[in-house]
């Protein structure tokens, strides 16, 4: 047994690490701004800081940070405070809607109750929680305060502190004893938690801030501190006593948050943490001046029993301060922003576009730049880097030259880069593009990208007499195309069929078709009516050509197939079908009356199709089953309207940009290769903690594959998903294989191709 550990040990420490093989088939992961924290929670193990997309989990002992969010089991996004038990062993998320999460790394428990109610809409937002013991807890919201039983996990009292049972918005707690003290936007009032908390009469307004709105409090040994609404001071109490702090507000800091501490308190402001003592007298205060401690945004603070400051820094996640010369900064590989308007693929990883137009292709101006993921890190390029050019709604790479891209903007025409280095601006005063008619000077309106079979850069340019252009790299000569009856339209999304023809998109009118010869086109529109292209609606916001050279369309309600693009300029009908599925003895149309707004291809020709209200589906290659259909009731999709879509061809994962943020979900297929030289089985090995499938991929179309163990008993046996093989690890009579190697043979369709490869599987204690 012995000897079998050492070799085992051996061969995984030959074996490629798993986080270069991205997360397993099957499972999720998120790609959300971790960094914008606002709230600091102290467990017994651990530090918790949450931002609205999920929380830091900070390990004091190792110096380790990871992440949770919905994928790990939070129940939304939207996150507005945090706050840890007493003991340390729970803390309680509240969220912009009103419910809350009891997080614990055993479970997370929600408590719905506020917005399943639906009884305070526009009201329910939690703004502080705070502890009276382990299972009883309050929450601050915008019509009163409500109490928990954290045992059930209910809203077990609702106290509005009025007799006329009008609400009282809430903007803090604290709570001293057996006394509860509440900031409100009527003033300071206390209750003890021994009365009847739902008889008004036992709330008590304090006298010195009666009708006054108070946004912030904290209470220690009989000392308050509190900050009135608006105010840039912070008043300390004590005997009845008031007086303001004597705070240095030369730069107008915004008070964030009052927080008790060890010896007294913590103001956190705009600028700065300081510690005041139980007398009022001031302490140090740690700043942007302090050392390593640059672009210091403190939104939350605690010290815990060791005396280490931790702070909620928004823009860098976890500052912490346990030595009296310098902090230090923790956080996860995160992107910038959670806006995700288009994906689109590059040389290696996804790029996020964060610039997006609206409804009606109305420019939104949203500088949030170009993100980019290679599978491990994130990057990013700002407006600065971007020429100031705002709402980047497509980019491209040159096939010769992986360091030489190109962005559209919807309105400042087109970018060009050598890697991240923007070398030159193409607009109307440099090339064929045209200012949009009727708009401003200089308003130049690019929103499509497509690296034509001439080797040439071709672009739409929207309310353009010309919306369509061939930019030359070699000769960086530009020329301008009619569209026809396109001439002049609002045009974005641009694609080149497997003939040359190009098709551009319409925001009213369809699509057209564009057939170039020397410097004239031929064009033929695709849109409504027998005869012009048969849609439901003129209004197509996606479509895609597929491996099969069909043109598949996802219109404003539901999905089309034109199976004869290429009938488009020799006179033959190119109207689109249905595509119908037997249902109940029934004919129904896929995907009927949906609202398609994004659509991408995977490796085995099946199509990813996302929905204005629906989720997202996954169709076979034919369209005729509906393999997978994900929303945000079943799925860690953060809401069901999925606006972009991009598969990565390398490792089969597929991203979703919803209007709530980016997630992404490995699936089975990936690219095909044209020999098994770049197999790889992953993870590999399969370690205890994951409890996911192993894949095979680098595989040519086809492939069969077999697996057994060392002894040669078949396990499983079945084709590739483009190609990807992927096995649950579990024989064909339904056992859990064990701890083991284990090979995979594989063949091609013909049989002349063949090899074998082998993963490792490690087992837990059962």
């Amino acid at each position: 047994m012995k000897r079998f550990i050492l070799f085992f040990a051996s061969l995984l420490a030959a074996l490629p690490h798993g986080v270069a093989q991205g997360i397993p088939v099957g499972t999720w992961r998120a790609h959300f701004p971790l960094r914008a924290t606002h709230s600091v929670a102290l467990l017994a193990e651990e530090v918790l800081v949450a931002s609205p997309y999920g929380l830091l989990l900070f390990d004091p002992v190792d110096k380790v940070t990871t992440a949770a969010t919905v994928v790990e089991g939070l129940s939304d996004v939207d996150l507005t405070c945090a706050e840890a038990s007493p003991l340390g062993k729970k803390a309680l998320l509240g969220y912009s809607d009103g419910g809350m999460d009891i997080w614990s790394h055993q479970d997370v428990r929600r408590i719905g109750d506020i917005p399943q109610s639906g009884a305070y809409p526009g009201q329910s937002d939690i703004r502080a929680v705070v502890f009276a013991d382990e299972q009883r807890a309050f929450a601050a919201t915008g019509f009163g305060i409500v109490e928990l039983n954290l045992t059930y996990g209910v809203v077990q009292g609702t106290y509005l502190l009025r007799a006329d049972g009008g609400t009282t918005p809430a903007y803090d707690l604290s709570i001293e004893g057996d006394s509860l003290f509440a900031a409100t936007a009527s003033g300071l009032w206390a209750v003890s938690l021994n009365d009847p908390l739902y008889l008004p009469t036992s709330w008590v307004p304090h006298s010195r801030w009666k009708d006054q709105s108070i946004a912030r409090l904290a209470v220690q040994q009989g000392r308050f501190l509190v900050q009135p609404e608006g105010s840039l001071d912070v008043w300390y109490g004590y005997s009845g006593n008031w007086i303001p702090l004597p705070l240095d507000t030369t730069d107008q800091p915004a008070v964030r948050r009052l927080r008790r501490s060890l010896n007294g308190f913590l103001v956190v402001r705009s600028f700065g943490v300081t510690e005041v003592a139980l007398d009022a007298s001031l302490g140090a205060t740690v700043s942007s001046g302090f050392g390593n401690n640059t672009a210091f945004h403190p939104y939350d603070a605690a010290v815990d029993a060791k005396g280490t400051l931790y702070v909620a820094n928004r823009g860098r996640g976890l500052t912490f301060v346990d030595n009296p010369d310098y902090a230090q900064h923790r956080a996860v590989q995160d992107p910038q922003s959670a806006q995700a308007y288009a994906l689109e693929g590059g040389p290696e990883g996804v790029h996020v576009l964060t610039g997006a137009v609206d409804a009606t292709w109305t420019a939104t101006y949203t500088n949030e730049g170009v993100l980019h993921f290679d599978g491990l890190r994130w990057t990013a390029l700002q407006e600065s880097a971007l020429g100031g050019a705002k709402d980047i709604l497509d980019i491209q790479y040159d096939p010769s030259d992986p360091t030489h891209w190109f962005a559209a903007s919807w309105g400042k025409g087109v970018l060009e880069f050598s890697g991240d280095q923007l070398v030159q601006m193409w607009n109307h005063t440099n090339s064929s593009l045209q200012t949009a008619a009727g708009s401003g000077p200089s308003d130049v309106r690019t929103g499509g990208l497509c690296w034509g079979q001439d080797g040439a850069l071709w672009v739409s340019n929207a309310l353009s007499a010309q919306p369509l252009h061939r930019y030359d790299p070699t000769t960086q000569q530009w020329q301008g195309y009619s569209a026809g009856s396109f001439n002049g339209e609002s045009v974005k999304t641009l694609l080149q069929d497997e003939d040359g023809v190009f098709w551009l998109q319409s925001r009213t009118e369809g699509w057209m078709a564009i057939e170039v010869s020397g410097l004239t086109t031929a064009t033929r529109r695709l849109t409504r009516g027998p005869g012009s292209g048969n849609l439901p609606s003129a209004s197509v916001p996606a479509a895609l050509f597929d491996h099969d050279g069909e043109l598949w369309l996802g219109t404003s309600d539901g999905l089309m197939v034109c199976f004869s693009p290429y009938n488009a300029f020799n006179g033959k009908s190119i109207d689109a079908q249905y595509l119908l599925v037997a249902e109940n003895g029934i004919n129904q149309r896929v995907l009927n009356g949906q609202n398609i707004l994004s659509m991408a291809l995977d490796g085995a020709n099946r199509k990813w199709i996302g929905t204005a209200d629906a989720g997202v589906f996954l169709l076979s290659a034919d369209g005729l089953e509906t393999i997978h259909h994900f929303t945000a009731e079943n799925s860690p999709l953060l809401s069901n309207r999925v606006q972009s879509i991009y598969v990565d061809p390398a490792s089969g994962e597929v991203y979703f940009g919803t209007n709530r943020g980016l997630l992404s979900y490995r699936a089975t297929a990936t690219q095909t290769a044209s020999s098994y030289s770049g197999i790889e089985v992953f993870p590999n090995p399969l370690k205890p903690e994951e409890y996911g499938p192993m894949s095979v991929r680098g595989l040519v179309p086809e492939s069969y594959v077999k697996v057994t163990n060392t002894n040669g008993r078949l396990l499983y046996e079945g084709y590739a998903t483009g190609g990807q093989f992927t096995w649950d690890t579990y024989s064909l009579s339904g056992e859990r294989a064990p701890s083991g190697i284990y090979l995979f043979w594989i063949t091609d369709p013909l049989g002349t191709q063949t090899t074998v490869v082998q993963g490792v599987i490690v087992r837990g204690n059962p």
